[in-house]
């Protein structure tokens, strides 16, 4: 069976933003398996972003991959099986006994692609879709903090939820990233400056955070450790 990573929007997204597409073509070499975007991210990263003046350049970048082969689309129709899911995702956590909705159609379409092609790990940076899937209760907990009230939760569907996701594995942009650092893509930023692999390193995880990667600043801490070791 052929290996494949399925990519959310929100990856793409970060990654044109910070003139970091190019790296998915020498990944999915080193890969050696399919990269994949859903019918709903290729209208959420090229075919808007192209009918408009906002972000066309990005979407440009994006269809390159798409029309070179890097990138595949998942054309397969799974609106009911998403929507299915969508709507047990979001009927986890109630406040005032009414439950709220914390995952979008997007991120979810991704995710029951990659159930269906039982891939390796769904790329996503959003941070509750992650969560829901890697520690859902951690969801729970912050939802509380913010809120500032108790929230309740349906243990069923938690349960069914859980039981659905099992097998799903998710990395985000910022472990592509340091995976293509270690593979040495970026050494030609290698710069007559103190501390230049750190400084590369920790430029471009920042990067990544501050175009919409949920990273703490600990974890780009820990990253920096490990690698500079």
């Amino acid at each position: 069976m052929v290996k494949t990573l399925i990519f959310d929007s929100g990856p793409i997204i970060s990654l044109a933003m910070n003139n970091l597409l190019w790296i998915i073509k020498p990944l999915k070499e080193r890969f050696k398996g399919e990269f994949y975007i859903t019918k709903g991210v290729k209208n959420e990263c090229i075919d808007r972003p192209l009918s408009s003046k906002k972000f066309k350049f990005e979407a440009l970048q994006t269809l390159k991959l798409i029309q070179e082969g890097t990138l595949k689309v998942y054309e397969k129709d799974i609106k009911e099986e998403t929507l299915a899911l969508l709507t047990l995702a979001n009927s986890l956590f109630r406040a005032h006994e009414n439950y709220v909705k914390n995952v979008q159609y997007g991120e979810i379409e991704s995710v029951v692609a990659a159930r269906n092609l039982n891939a390796e790990a769904v790329v996503i940076d959003e941070f509750i879709t992650r969560t829901l899937i890697e520690n859902p209760i951690a969801v729970k907990q912050r939802m509380e903090k913010k809120l500032h009230m108790k929230i309740h939760t349906d243990n069923i569907n938690l349960n069914r939820l859980k039981s659905e996701l099992r097998n799903i594995k998710v990395i985000r942009s910022m472990e592509l990233v340091t995976v293509a650092y270690e593979l040495g893509f970026f050494e030609k930023y290698y710069l007559d400056i103190p501390e230049p692999k750190k400084t590369l390193l920790d430029g471009l995880l920042w990067a990544i955070k501050l175009n919409g990667c949920s990273v703490s600043e600990q974890e780009i801490q820990d990253v920096l450790a490990i690698e500079n070791m």
